[in-house]
């Protein structure tokens, strides 16, 4: 029996050497594969230079700041805030003496222990990583190396677990390791790793960035038991973050740092007597809270959201993009999205021309006063909202603005900077008046005839806001009280395209559909109050238009200056045409503005136009002095009509307004007044040369023809008379023939011929349609 059982172990032993052999022949047979096509890859592989991994490892996202235009008291620009990409917050460190020393033992014991002694891999580590896989056993230690890591959340964008990957990471890992030392990688690796969300709600890259959203403080003040916990999370840092709601996350994180705290001990980086104290350490007092973080979103979310938009603008123009060629093509969202992750991470330094003072006196002064009745929309109420924005008219630096009536949601929008409204009647001096005046075709004192006028398509008639007709009303009352027909006469007389070509160049592009209704502003797409405050700031400009712009320069993440705005005035009107359209405008303030005059602080110049559109939907006011433009829009963002009348924005504005000067009385100072260029007799446009009436003369001239042409038309053609036939009936012989007719008609008598009308000059001949003194 002894003999069998030796005989059948003997067996079993033979089976169990050959089987181990034939695994292990097998395991090395696909180490050698491996290797062989790691290697064959390698000669294939267009190997990275040192530029190339430079580009893409100091590539890294860093955080960008946003500034106000003001400065401290120190003379540094005060910081609105940082700026993130996708609620990331990234910070950088530069150096290894940044982070707590208990951090870089804790990574290095439970990622990578042979980190200082390999080349970019560690073949032990890579076949436990396999084996741990494959038995479904506890991860402890990871199968890759810290370069590795590197590699794959740096360089590598392909995130399959496909061999092929696997062997670039490996060729990518060797190669680093030849053109970095030891301490440049780890730190670039500190700076990639990624944390979850912290305690102000956003995610994190990078040691510094969790240090404080986790526990508040910087990565060189982490204490043992922080940064054991924090080296814990890479591996899953959602499911082991402690700031959760679960608290089972953070009941696993504690039990991952205590592996971490074993194996840091047992490599000899910490004592036992620390060992302890990190145990007893109280971790979840130490947490961040979302109190303690009270950034720019927070406080300033609209600037903060506009300057990321600017901003992507401003790098794309520094990189010699061409915005409206982007937009033609269908390209400019998706280009504007890859700028706006380059500007927001790339440690950049954005100047605003925000003051900080003023932005705050006119957010906390706007609705002052003011009631915002609620509609209901689809199961929710919505607000009446306002917009506003001031502008400085010689440069067109946006100052300040105010996005809404309520506290910033997640959904709001920006009413001031990026949601255009219809314009209403704000829209005549733009399109119509000025360009009018431009084109020598009218002059302040010209009079129209204000009558009811069919619409060109026919659908109906013209007709002003309160429904009546004012007859011969000169171009200022015409403004003044806002009315419309003369506004559809002129932009008639002037040429559509032609007034839409000025509004062009104002910044106020046209859509292909707009058409005569445009000059009551019936446009098809509408302006921002940003955009529309920006073209009214050209008449106070001495009819030269700038674009508005928030962001004065950019500096990079070492601080030097690579971009400054330049301001590039183009000239629309002649200085004549503005002060002439500021003199008309004047005048809205003993009209539909005076409201407005009634109650503006004493001292200032100003000039202005309201604006309504059907129903009270959107409801205007732009006024502007010599140094500043200020307009105010007020509605619904859904198409409901304002449930007030129009001193609701005028008031809003005069809210607005008295905040600012008081705010900055230097950007808007008393007593200024606008410039008086000169030489305006020879602009003035007079009876002798009114083309408008003329063209109306004309126009009148071709109707009357055409009417007659059809009238003729209907008439039926004479039909000529056939006299009847008649049987000769039978005569005698004894009586002589008649020489009279059969049927005699009477002779017709002449009419009297009527005196020759007296012939008048043609504008007198027009004289009560369209007519200038």
């Amino acid at each position: 029996m002894a003999e069998v059982n030796n005989r059948i172990f003997k067996r079993m032993r033979k089976a169990f050497i050959v089987g181990l052999l034939t695994f292990l022949f097998i395991c090395f047979a696909f180490v050698g594969i491996g290797f062989g096509m790691i290697t064959a890859m390698a000669k294939d592989e267009n190997l990275l230079s040192k530029s190339d991994f430079d580009k893409n490892l100091k590539g890294l996202f860093q955080t960008s700041y946003a500034y106000f235009a003001n400065k401290d008291a120190s003379g540094k620009p005060v910081k609105i805030g940082e700026l993130r990409y996708d609620n990331n917050n990234r910070k950088l460190i530069k150096s290894l003496k940044e982070v707590s020393p208990y951090l870089i033992h804790a990574f290095i014991s439970i990622e990578d222990r042979d980190f200082y002694e390999h080349h970019g891999i560690v073949l032990r580590s890579i076949l436990r990583a396999a084996y741990q896989q494959i038995t479904s056993s506890e991860v402890t230690t990871g199968g890759s190396t810290i370069t590795q890591q590197l590699v794959k959340n740096i360089i590598l964008n392909d995130r399959s677990k496909v061999f092929s990957r696997k062997a670039k990471e490996i060729i990518l890992a060797l190669r680093m390791e030849q053109l970095y030392s030891k301490e440049e990688i780890l730190i670039y690796y500190l700076n990639s790793v990624f944390f979850g969300k912290g305690a102000h709600g956003r995610k994190m890259h990078g040691i510094e960035a969790a240090a404080h959203g986790l526990f508040n403080t910087d990565a060189k003040h982490l204490n043992l038991a922080q940064a054991a916990y924090m080296a814990g999370m890479v591996q899953r840092p959602n499911a082991l973050n402690p700031l959760d709601e679960d608290h089972r996350n953070f009941e696993r994180g504690l039990k991952r740092m205590k592996l971490i705290l074993q194996k840091m001990l047992e490599y000899g980086k910490i004592n036992q007597k620390e060992y302890n104290s990190a145990l007893k350490y109280d971790l979840k007092k130490s947490l961040a809270k979302s109190e303690n973080f009270n950034d720019g979103y927070e406080r300033y979310p609209f600037i903060m959201f506009a300057i990321e938009d600017q901003a992507a603008e401003t790098l794309m123009e520094m990189d010699h993009l061409n915005i409206k060629e982007l937009k033609k093509n269908g390209k400019y969202r998706s280009t504007l999205e890859e700028y706006k992750k380059k500007a927001v991470t790339g440690g950049y330094h954005f100047y605003t021309t925000i003051d900080e003072q003023l932005y705050n006196a006119i957010n906390q002064k706007a609705t002052q006063n003011l009631t915002f009745n609620p509609r209901k929309y689809k199961e929710k109420n919505t607000k009446e909202q306002l917009g506003a924005t001031l502008i400085d008219n010689h440069t067109g630096a946006v100052l300040g603005f105010v996005s809404g009536s309520e506290k910033f949601d997640i959904n709001q929008q920006d009413h001031a900077l990026n949601v255009p409204r219809q314009p209403g009647s704000t829209i005549k001096p733009l399109l119509v008046f000025a360009p009018a005046i431009e084109e020598k075709l009218i002059s302040p004192n010209s009079k129209i005839i204000d009558e009811k006028i069919r619409k060109r398509d026919g659908s109906g008639y013209y007709k002003n806001a309160n429904g009546l007709y004012k007859g011969p009303v000169t171009v200022i009352e015409s403004l003044k009280w806002s009315y419309n027909i003369p506004a559809i006469k002129t932009f008639n007389a002037l040429g559509h395209q032609k007034g839409f070509r000025y509004l062009q160049k104002l910044g106020l592009p046209p859509h292909p559909f707009d058409g005569e209704s445009a000059a009551i502003g019936g446009v098809t797409q509408g302006y921002t109050v940003e955009k529309m405050s920006a073209a009214f700031a050209t008449f106070a400009n001495q009819g030269k238009y700038n674009d508005p712009y928030l962001i004065a320069k950019v500096a990079n993440a070492d601080g030097k200056i690579i971009w400054k705005h330049q301001s590039q005035p183009r000239r629309v009107f002649s200085p004549q045409t503005a002060y002439q359209t500021t003199t008309i405008l004047k005048h809205v303030l003993n009209g539909t503005a005076t409201y407005i005059r009634n109650h503006l602080p004493a001292g200032y110049e100003l000039a202005g136009k309201t604006g309504t559109t059907n129903d009270d939907r959107d409801i205007w006011f732009i006024g502007y002095t010599p140094d500043i433009t200020l307009g105010v829009w007020g509605g619904y963002d859904y198409n409901f009509s304002m449930s007030h009348n129009e001193s609701f924005v005028k008031r809003a504005w005069l809210n607005i307004f008295r905040a600012a000067v008081n705010a900055s009385p230097h950007r808007i100072p008393k007593g200024t007044h606008f410039k008086n260029p000169g030489h305006l007799g020879s602009e003035l446009c007079g009876f002798e040369c009114s083309k408008v009436a003329e063209y109306y003369r004309i126009q009148e001239e071709e109707k009357r023809k055409k009417e007659e042409e059809e009238r003729r038309k209907r008439i039926p053609p004479e039909i000529p008379s056939i006299p009847p036939i008649i049987d000769p009936l039978p005569t005698d012989p004894s009586e002589p023939p008649s020489t009279q007719p059969l049927d005699p008609s009477p002779t017709p008598t002449p009419s009297p011929t009527p005196p020759p009308r007296p012939t008048l000059p043609p504008p007198l001949e027009n004289y009560f349609r369209f007519f200038s003194l």
